[in-house]
């Protein structure tokens, strides 16, 4: 079994893979779950993203003792289902490669595959501590994307970069015209996310045929939007794989 690892700025997300099944999802601030994971399962392999650098060196440092597990780390350097078309792939982050990877392999490999045809285009949104949204155009293009504080950065900024406004979380949004101030910083930073993601697709395209969306603010946002999204917990640790398959063989892992 594969146990699959994203080290984010904030949480650390991982899961094991038997063949392309899922299971044993965990969101924690620590290494815990990757210790327990492979303690008590039958771990051949772990893969690891991560935009952490010291907290990757720990982790790896730590994989290092058991002798039994390799591990294996997604770099910018492999080869992606994705055409990548960046242009300045050294400042990519893997995350956001990894999101869009997750989202290519979950839409290729379900049953509505035929819905992405030429001049489509398929976005990956990740809620968490920085808004991303990635563009992937047919067939097979990684364009780039918006990134944009996210959620509790904005409320955090307003915070400390004023005098006298208050500090609020997510929970705070109640309408769109705010009555209070209180109302209408939550107003603000939950609409200016909202009005990102609606005048990216609008631009794109008159109706999105698929757009996935993770992170964990992705609740507060997933209600304010006008179209469809498919929400996916695991949809950076489903690119982790989708990227590691397609670099088995290259790597000689196994």
């Amino acid at each position: 079994m594969i146990l699959v690892c994203d080290i984010g700025n904030t949480f650390i997300k991982s899961a094991i893979f038997k063949n392309k099944t899922l299971t044993n999802y965990n969101v924690k601030k620590d290494f815990s779950s990757i210790r327990k994971s492979i303690k008590e399962k039958e771990i051949s392999t772990v893969v690891i993203s991560s935009v952490v650098p010291l907290k990757l060196k720990l982790l790896l440092k730590e994989l290092s003792s058991f002798r039994s597990t390799k591990s294996f780390v997604i770099h910018k350097n492999l080869q992606f289902n994705l055409s990548i078309k960046y242009t300045t792939p050294n400042t990519l982050g893997v995350d956001r490669i990894c999101s869009a990877e997750g989202t290519f392999y979950l839409i290729k490999s379900s049953g509505d595959a035929n819905i992405f045809k030429k001049g489509d285009y398929l976005l990956s949104i990740d809620c968490g501590t920085a808004t991303t949204i990635n563009v992937i155009k047919f067939p097979n293009s990684f364009l780039g994307g918006l990134i944009a504080p996210g959620l509790d950065m904005m409320f955090s900024s307003l915070y400390t970069q004023t005098a006298q406004l208050p500090k609020l979380t997510v929970e705070s949004y109640k309408s769109l015209i705010g009555n209070s101030t209180k109302a209408a910083i939550a107003s603000g930073v939950i609409n200016s996310t909202v009005g990102m993601i609606h005048q990216t697709i609008g631009l794109l395209t008159k109706q999105p045929k698929c757009v996935f969306i993770t992170g964990g603010n992705a609740k507060y946002i997933i209600p304010h939007l006008k179209f469809d999204v498919r929400f996916e917990k695991a949809l950076v640790l489903y690119g982790i794989k989708a990227i590691f398959d397609r670099n088995i063989k290259l790597f000689n892992v196994y």
